[in-house]
């Protein structure tokens, strides 16, 4: 980690916590984050998000989706299970990669989905 007080990384993690309780996402806001505030290196934004997906943190924010029942189990549970094949692969290519390639496509995926959102019904 860089030299940033932990109280302020205590302090973004809490702040995108309550985006992602919110709008359901967490790699983009703690990817994002991690490379334009406090200078981490896109391959390690990555690994760290996903060692933050991988901690039991985001059951606080799925239990009042559960609650009001806005989870579909059954597509959860495929999905994950294509996720963790196909993440596995693109975690093993993606190394061999130089970084502005990775971030050009960090940054597309963003792009499109955000222009997909903003222009559907």
């Amino acid at each position: 980690m860089t030299a940033v007080a932990w109280w302020i990384v205590l302090s973004v993690g809490t702040v995108i916590g309550v985006c992602v309780g919110m709008i359901g996402t967490s790699g983009i806001l703690l990817i994002s984050t991690m490379t334009l505030v406090f200078g981490m290196s896109q391959l390690r934004a990555q690994g760290t998000s996903l060692f933050v997906a991988a901690l039991p943190v985001w059951w606080f924010a799925l239990y009042p989706y559960a609650r009001a029942r806005n989870v579909d189990w059954r597509m959860g549970a495929l999905l994950a299970c294509g996720l963790a094949v196909g993440s596995y692969f693109g975690a093993r290519w993606v190394q061999h990669l130089p970084e502005l390639v990775v971030r050009r496509i960090f940054g597309a995926a963003l792009a499109l989905a955000a222009a997909r959102m903003f222009w559907s019904r």
